[in-house]
């Protein structure tokens, strides 16, 4: 019983590296596109071509006209919308957080599973099997390595830079609201 037991696990384990496999080169894909993007968006804060504060102005000049209107309400409509955006960025940055914790975890399964079946190519003395199936199980820890690496540093700048876009924005709506405050005050006088 245990023998067909081990089987059906090595049968299952030798089947997943194939998917494991294709994971791992969606990885590489992933994170050339993110470092990709991570670069542009470097620039564009860099030169001050990517401005949060105005993007924020221009995306939601509607629903900040809007809150201001109501008066009565618009500290909980402005905060309402400033929380919305900024659960909207944070979920964005899960993306790249997802992939910290994925990249090395596909990596060690990536490794496990080709050195089980190198092991396997060992018992049967095939020495090009085993050695094919080593440089797999090796590359897979690197790439997963890697790819968990760079997501990381993406995920601290991207952390640092949305802090200061999140307290940029907050002080903006701030300084909308002390305005409507005065408004309001002068036409009580």
């Amino acid at each position: 019983m245990l023998n067909y037991l081990e089987s059906f696990l090595y049968l299952i384990s030798t089947a997943l590296a194939y998917p494991v496999v294709i994971g791992l080169a969606g990885m590489i894909l992933w994170t050339v596109v993110s470092l990709g993007a991570f670069v542009r968006e470097l620039y564009e804060r860099r030169k001050n071509i990517h401005n949060a504060t105005d993007l924020f102005k221009m995306r939601y000049a509607q629903q900040i006209q809007d809150a201001l209107d109501d008066a009565d309400y618009a500290d909980l409509w402005l905060t309402r919308l400033i929380r919305n955006w900024e659960k909207t960025q944070i979920n964005k940055l899960d993306r790249v957080r997802f992939m910290i914790k994925t990249g090395p975890s596909l990596g060690l399964i990536g490794t496990l599973i080709p050195m089980g079946i190198s092991l396997a190519s060992l018992s049967e003395g095939n020495l090009m099997a085993m050695s094919a199936n080593m440089v797999t199980a090796f590359t897979s820890t690197i790439v997963g390595i890697a790819c968990g690496v760079a997501a990381y540093l993406i995920s601290m700048q991207k952390e640092k830079w949305l802090k200061s876009d999140f307290l940029e924005c907050e002080v903006y709506l701030e300084v909308l609201l002390r305005d409507l405050e005065k408004q309001k005050m002068s036409l009580t006088v």
